[in-house]
């Protein structure tokens, strides 16, 4: 009659063979499953500190120093709305508020801390983006960026609460082959993934939908 510990190593064995056969085959839909079962599906963000304060999202980077940047408008609004709707009682300062606050004091770009007292804000969640591109020599498309993100407590004098980074952020990892898309298409595909791997540090979020996005990086879209 087998044993306690002679059913546990049994499986285990069984565990570890059914993992190793999903994943040989490419079954990203059994994969989640089987996380589904094992774990659950929910994941907890890397940092919580947001919750039940007043936030300003800012992005920079290399180019927005020169003026207007649609690349950093576009990663500060996407990350502040997602944060907006994860019911986690983050109350995020619009953008049209920041954006007035900028122009009229002439911001640098460099004093975060100051930019969070001038809106209100009680934490700054504070996004560096440098080297970005979307090409991968003529024939491939591949976005890649540095990333910096930073948390300033202005409650706590303006002190450093959270980093993300410095980091490189690419996606997919084998690129897309140009022939299948164009700049637009993929630069909104690039840039929803890399906005969600940035409120993913802030925001709850489906494990089930994490190893979606992984499989899709291994492969061609």
């Amino acid at each position: 009659m087998p044993t306690m510990m002679t059913r546990f190593y049994s499986a285990s064995r069984l565990t570890v063979l059914l993992v190793v056969l999903i994943a040989s085959t490419g079954c990203v839909g059994a994969i989640s499953q089987l996380i589904y079962v094992v774990k659950g599906t929910d994941v907890e963000p890397a940092y919580s500190g947001l919750e039940d304060s007043t936030v300003a999202v800012v992005c920079v980077s290399d180019a927005s120093a020169y003026g207007p940047d649609m690349l950093t408008t576009t990663v500060a609004q996407a990350v502040a709305m997602k944060m907006h709707r994860t019911g986690r009682d983050i109350n995020v300062i619009p953008a049209t508020t920041i954006n007035d606050w900028i122009d009229r004091n002439g911001w640098d770009e460099s004093d975060f801390v100051k930019l969070g007292k001038g809106v209100g804000a009680e934490k700054v969640v504070a996004i560096e983006i440098g080297a970005y591109s979307i090409h991968e020599g003529s024939t491939l498309y591949k976005g890649r960026t540095d990333l910096s993100v930073t948390v300033y407590d202005l409650q706590k004098g303006g002190s450093i609460d959270f980093m993300y980074g410095p980091t490189e952020y690419s996606f997919p990892k084998n690129g897309r082959p140009a022939i299948q898309t164009s700049d637009r298409q993929f630069e909104a595909f690039f840039l929803a993934n890399l906005t969600e791997n940035i409120a993913q540090q802030f925001c709850p979020y489906d494990r089930v939908d994490q190893v979606a996005r992984d499989a899709m990086s291994l492969d061609h879209l």
